[in-house]
């Protein structure tokens, strides 16, 4: 059964991944009006975020060093405030 309801749909083809072949879009009635080149650009912004997360890899290494520096910079504190507090026992 068809409604009489127009919508504005971008279809994108060219997805860029290997996991889909095509990509379709409903435009939301306020944006509808924008032109083609806006919101053909805006799909394709969407869809290459996508496939951008989908194949980066977690910043482990990242994530682990900035631990580590975290850890040594306690230490640190932790150290000068303990000789600190010697010097002035002293």
């Amino acid at each position: 059964m068809v409604k009489g309801v127009s919508k504005t749909i971008i279809e994108v083809n060219n997805t860029g991944s290997k996991f889909f072949e095509k990509i379709v879009f409903y435009v939301t009635p306020e944006y509808g009006s924008l032109n083609a080149k806006h919101l053909k650009r805006a799909a394709a912004d969407f869809t290459f975020k996508y496939n951008d997360s989908l194949y980066k890899k977690p910043l482990r290494k990242f994530y682990r060093r900035k631990k580590i520096l975290n850890i040594c910079l306690l230490s640190l504190g932790i150290i000068s405030l303990v000789t600190v507090a010697l010097i002035l026992i002293l």
